[in-house]
């Protein structure tokens, strides 16, 4: 017995665990219910008796109902009812003569329907209150056969009532419920002649009690809308994988319409490309509070061996919780590009800049350890640089021009590996190449982008940091023209020194000159500086 009691309860706790564990925010825009219910209209009892003369039962109350809600705000649901009562009396006895009579009361009444528990809560549990009104008719049909033969007598009345009450959903699934509900109504029925067989008092209010399903479909009660998603950046360049980890490539914007407090956290990933999911992190959101939130993404190897333009989709899911959980998908389509593709803005450039690639770094180490470096020059970063440029001129790689681009396909830079493998490049190339070779020995760089306005093209070349105080020009040349003053990342004053990288064919101290010269003539004789058309960027 006491093993029988057990299993029972573990049977009774697992029936109530399972909805709830199923039924977090199960409130569903909209559903049908039906119900078996017992009214005790005019308060008349059940009652039977058979004899061998006489047999009579008289049955009241029993019917049923069938409703459709729909939800207009987050507690709030509108409900349609058609419900049937019906009464039947019946005697008969041993004379054959036998008597029907058939009570039926319809409601059709429009209600309103709250929800007592608030969203945030999850639970299988969701108590309600109603209310409503509408008319109840009341029909009534009584059949009497004596020996001879049938009569059949009816009427009908339609009168208005009310109801309020409440119940409780037992949720099982995301779609189906039991329905428990208790009913007041309160209806005066104004009964006369054979319609008073319903009731014997005209006065039918009186308590209900129900019992069903509900089935639900629709759009579950909302903690947030999303309002809408901006994709900012729509073309991926794969150079720039590093700078999309913190620069948004797109904004949600959600709204919490919940009635209280949520957070929200927004997941991104780029189908095929990341390497996993990247989150924004749960982020408060007051009452009615609409918050744009910033979507960033983890991408992966998978997008640095792309080399063709190629469609892609921004996988988004918003998801909130408050006590429950709620989540939203969309996606947004987007361009990737080639792996060496640039879309000219001179501040990415520096993405191509590789000073950590192990080609660059064996290159680097092997000067430091030959005999190419010049006694003559006293200054470190000089000496390193001179051997760097001179050692580029000795593998003969050349300059090469740039090809016709149409305008609306992407440029292409070569990174340094790539340019000391194809012994060529245009000043892009040169530019990213000798950089990188010149970062990874610690030598500051930065670019020189001159756009021209009596020129068609652009042009970019390189200048590096020398390494000492601005006041010590003396120990670079005797001509300080040849280098220029400006701020270094740690913001001190240091000098610096221009190179044009497309004479690499003709050495350092040809490219140190023809770069001193280009700086001096359209930075500051032209004002190129001034008027912005001539701008150093330095690589970061």
């Amino acid at each position: 017995m006491r093993c029988t009691r057990t299993a029972l309860v573990v049977l009774i706790v697992c029936f109530l665990a399972m909805p709830m564990a199923s039924s977090a925010q199960s409130g569903r825009a909209n559903g049908i219910g039906v119900r078996a219910s017992y009214w005790n209209v005019g308060n008349q009892s059940v009652r039977w008796r058979v004899s061998d003369q006489q047999s009579t039962f008289d049955i009241s109350g029993v019917g049923g109902w069938v409703n459709y809600f729909s939800r207009i705000s987050n507690h709030w649901y509108l409900d349609f009812s058609l419900g049937a009562i019906a009464r039947v009396k019946g005697e008969s006895n041993a004379n054959t003569k036998t008597s029907t009579n058939v009570s039926v009361l319809v409601p059709i009444l429009f209600g309103a329907r709250y929800d007592l528990l608030p969203s945030r809560v999850s639970s299988a549990f969701q108590p309600y209150l109603a209310a409503g009104f509408g008319p109840y008719w009341n029909s009534s049909i009584a059949v009497e056969n004596v020996v001879t033969g049938e009569e059949v007598a009816g009427e009908g009345k339609l009168e208005f009532g009310s109801y309020a009450g409440g119940g409780l959903n037992l949720v099982m699934t995301s779609w189906l419920a039991w329905n428990f509900e208790l009913k007041y109504h309160f209806v005066d029925l104004q009964t006369h002649g054979d319609l008073a067989k319903l009731t014997s008092d005209k006065n039918a209010s009186g308590f209900e009690f129900g019992l069903g399903l509900a089935f639900m479909w629709g759009h579950k009660r909302e903690l947030f809308r999303v309002k809408g998603a901006r994709v900012i950046v729509n073309d991926l360049y794969p150079a720039y994988a590093a700078f999309y980890g913190t620069y948004p490539l797109a904004f949600v914007t959600v709204q919490n319409v919940a009635g209280y407090p949520i957070e929200v956290n927004v997941q991104s990933v780029i189908r095929g490309y990341s390497e996993r999911t990247k989150e924004s992190g749960f982020m408060r959101l007051a009452k009615g509070e609409t918050k744009d939130i910033p979507v960033t993404a983890i991408l992966g190897a998978q997008l640095r061996r792309t080399t063709q333009r190629t469609n892609a989709v921004l996988d988004l899911k918003v998801e909130a919780r408050a006590g429950g959980q709620s989540q939203k998908e969309i996606s947004a389509p987007i361009m990737i590009h080639s792996r060496n593709a640039w879309n000219g803005e001179i501040d990415k450039l520096g993405f191509f800049i590789t000073p950590e690639d192990e080609v660059v770094l064996r290159f680097g180490r092997a000067l430091q350890h030959t005999g190419l470096a010049r006694d003559s020059m006293r200054v470190e970063n000089l000496r390193l640089a001179a051997a760097v440029f001179d050692s580029l001129q000795s593998l003969r790689i050349r300059y090469q021009r740039d090809p016709n681009i149409p305008f609306y396909k992407d440029d292409r830079v070569q990174f340094a590996a790539e340019t000391l493998s194809l012994r060529s490049g245009d000043c892009d190339d040169l530019v990213v190449l000798f950089a990188s070779l010149l970062e990874s020995l610690g030598i500051h760089t930065a670019f020189v982008d001159v756009q021209d306005p009596q020129q068609e093209l652009g042009h970019l070349y390189l200048m590096f940091e020398a390494g000492v105080d601005a006041n010590q020009g003396e120990l670079i040349s005797s001509n300080p023209k040849r280098y220029l003053a400006r701020e270094n990342q740690n913001g001190q004053l240091t000098l610096w020194i221009p190179i044009e990288t497309t004479l690499v064919a003709q050495g350092f101290e040809e490219a140190w000159k023809a770069g001193a010269l280009e700086y001096l003539q359209d930075g500051v004789l032209r004002h190129g500086l001034e008027e912005g058309w001539v701008k150093v960027i330095e690589v970061r």
